[in-house]
């Protein structure tokens, strides 16, 4: 007797860790009800961040909060709330809108893109539109660490040499060229000393947080300034793509309602004809009697 209850006792164990660990697959990281969160789940969500480590409170952080959201939208499938009628009415809402705006974005999708011509066109018809609207500085910088290895660094650059200036600490450099559109775009205490710099004049070291800068202008175009076309051609660029959607969309509407209108399936009143009005042109005086 003994014998047979710890026989089925075993068998028991065994059952139930073989229901756990196929419950709890490796690859799953979190389940509510059907419903699963598998690692390589994660592991795409990390890749989009494009972030070359991922604190583990920000990963505990996403699964948390996917659990939470599984568990409040498998509660309200369990009040029957995907019946409600008030969510029927945002869902039709949400699907009209969705159903538009992909129809819109196929048609958009014979647009061809804009080409070179246009542009400089475009630029050359609204040239004074493109003004600088505060004082715009394009700056080369330089970044390190390395205090010492900044001060032969600007030494370097005032002399003039562009070549083989750094010796500072290998791979403590970093080099690039901005653009700043008046004092909102940087930090103040970069603004206050590169405002006043005239073009080709290389700043002092400045340290700001834990690195240190040298700026060196580049080009100067003073508020009010005509810009040039290589400063606009994005926007120029984004302005006809907005002009041909817009055409586009007008020309779709214009078809749709002469297809509607010749298969009778549009109505359209100029006005609104309510109860009110309908009453007052019955008591009006018919003409027909003068």
């Amino acid at each position: 007797m003994h014998r047979f209850l710890f026989t089925l006792l075993v068998v028991l164990l065994l059952v139930a860790g073989c229901t756990r660990e196929e419950i709890w697959e490796p690859e799953v990281v979190a389940r509510v009800g059907n419903r699963t969160l598998t690692a390589s789940e994660i592991a795409t969500w990390e890749a989009s961040l494009r972030q070359l480590d991922i604190p583990q409170e920000v990963r505990s952080a996403f699964i948390r909060h996917w659990v939470e959201d599984e568990l409040l939208f498998q509660a309200s499938l369990e009040r029957g709330l995907d019946d409600d009628p008030w969510v029927a009415q945002r869902l039709e809402e949400i699907n009209r809108s969705l159903l538009v705006s992909r129809l819109l974005e196929i048609e958009y999708r014979k647009i061809t893109t804009v080409s070179p011509g246009m542009v400089h066109s475009y630029f050359k018809e609204n040239a004074g539109e493109f003004v600088w609207s505060h004082l715009h500085l394009v700056l080369d910088y330089w970044r390190s660490t390395d205090r010492k290895g900044m001060d032969r660094l600007r030494s370097n650059l005032q002399r003039g040499r562009q070549a083989g200036i750094w010796s500072g600490k290998v791979g403590d450099l970093e080099n690039g060229r901005i653009s700043l559109d008046g004092p909102e775009s940087t930090a103040p205490e970069v603004w206050k000393v590169v405002s006043r710099m005239v073009v080709g004049q290389v700043s002092h070291v400045l340290h700001l947080n834990d690195d240190y800068w040298i700026f060196k202008l580049i080009d100067r175009r003073e508020a009010g300034e005509p810009q040039g076309l290589d400063d606009v051609h994005d926007e120029i660029v984004q302005r006809l793509l907005e002009e041909a959607r817009r055409t586009a969309k007008d020309e779709l509407i214009r078809e749709l309602i002469e297809e509607y209108r010749r298969l009778g399936k549009l109505h359209w009143a100029k006005q609104p004809r309510t109860a009110e009005t309908a009453k007052s042109e019955e008591t009006l005086p018919d003409s027909s009697d003068n």
